[in-house]
């Protein structure tokens, strides 16, 4: 099943400050609501699945996020990426729904460190929520996102996935763009913390946003024996088939974390190099990406042909 939340559609996020019923909210014309499911390693949100649950009742999309700790720590932002999918779970938050890293200063997360080892943080954090079926955001205020976060390298692996705080402190009915922050990537705009009077965070998509949660799917499906390959679509929108193979490339060719020309380079394959590939994707310019599966579930991405031509030997 595919939700939309439609462009300029008006939400809210909840934590445990506000209302377990959320009924109040979706009357005064919410459309979505992000509700705060977990904190560090040790905190759920005791009302999140009363939240989620009368999201759904008000036949609303419930979305969910998690209150960073891990700073610039990799190591814990992988265990936090964990919990967050855990506790997104016992609230009712679906895979194939939006699940967020909210990271800011204070309460426990410290941003102070160095920009690139607070991106590679939450990289590795976002990372895991995705390889467990949730879609991305990332939230923050405008002005640490342009300081102490490399967005770019966010947006390179993981785009438009921005949920971005910034407005002007007085009580707001309807998001006004003349205080809209002017970045790229921005999918959700926080705009106000009291709004029409309900005193709950308001927020207003700038961008469509699809959610796939198969909420109904059967417990157990008939065992599919024919040899059809499994595809699959991932946050990008590309469609990818399963594919076992092996590629030799026949120039030079870019291999990146991510299957976009814009994402982080690992390395450039000389001529002549030998790529075990297990699933391929075409997107909107024609070209032709190959997944690499490598260490620690971490896949890499190269462009095997553009249009009919190969750039390489397929084997």
């Amino acid at each position: 099943m595919t939700q939309t939340i439609e462009n300029r559609a008006y939400g809210v996020d909840v934590s445990s400050f506000n209302n377990a019923n959320v009924t109040e909210y979706t009357n005064a014309g919410a459309n979505f609501v992000l509700v705060k499911v977990s904190e560090g390693l040790d905190y759920r949100n005791p009302k999140a699945k009363a939240q989620v649950d009368s999201t759904k009742q008000n036949n609303v999309v419930p979305m969910g996020y998690h209150y960073a700790h891990f700073g610039a720590d990799s190591n814990r932002a992988v265990q936090e990426g964990n919990y967050a999918i855990s506790s997104a779970k016992l609230a009712g938050v679906v895979v194939g729904s939006f699940l967020a890293c909210d990271y800011e200063q204070g309460s426990g997360n410290e941003t102070g460190g160095d920009r690139e080892a607070n991106t590679t943080a939450i990289l590795t954090f976002l990372d895991t929520i995705v390889s467990a079926g949730y879609k991305s955001l990332l939230y923050s205020g405008a002005y640490l996102m342009k300081n102490k976060i490399n967005t770019s390298r966010i947006l390179a692996k993981y785009p438009d996935c921005l949920w971005v705080a910034a407005y002007n402190g007085k009580i707001a009915n309807d998001a006004n763009f003349g205080y809209f922050p002017s970045m790229d990537g921005v999918a959700i705009w926080q705009f106000t913390d009291n709004w029409k009077g309900l005193s709950v965070d308001s927020n207003i998509a700038v961008k469509s946003l699809k959610i796939d949660a198969n909420v109904n799917k059967p417990v157990s499906q008939p065992v599919n024996t024919s040899t059809q390959p499994k595809t699959w679509t991932d946050v990008q929108g590309m469609t990818w088939h399963e594919e076992h193979g092996t590629f030799i490339t026949g120039g030079a060719i870019n291999l990146r974390w991510g299957a976009n020309t814009q994402s982080t380079l690992i390395a450039t394959l000389p001529a002549g190099s030998e790529v075990k590939y297990n699933a391929w994707a075409r997107d909107n310019a024609g070209r032709v990406w190959l997944q690499q599966p490598r260490e620690n579930g971490h896949d890499g991405y190269l462009v095997g042909r553009v249009g009919t031509e190969a750039w390489g030997t397929f084997k």
